[in-house]
């Protein structure tokens, strides 16, 4: 998830969707599954981290 050009970050952002609604659908009940979801929230979470460091992100430039 290194590229920002408008193309790619739908491809990032569905990725992080994908992500998350895994985790969502895991039993949390089941101890096993809750440490699965757990590791797929922390990597989305470390992919939105990246992508904020990310040059050229999100933000207005100077022209």
């Amino acid at each position: 998830m290194t590229d920002m050009n408008p193309l790619n970050m739908a491809d990032n952002l569905h990725s992080l969707e994908v992500l998350l609604c895994a985790a969502m659908e895991m039993d949390w009940r089941k101890s096993d599954e809750s440490e699965i979801a757990g590791e797929l929230i922390e990597i989305a979470i470390q992919r939105c981290r990246s992508l904020l460091k990310q040059p050229g992100g999100v933000g207005v430039k100077n022209a």
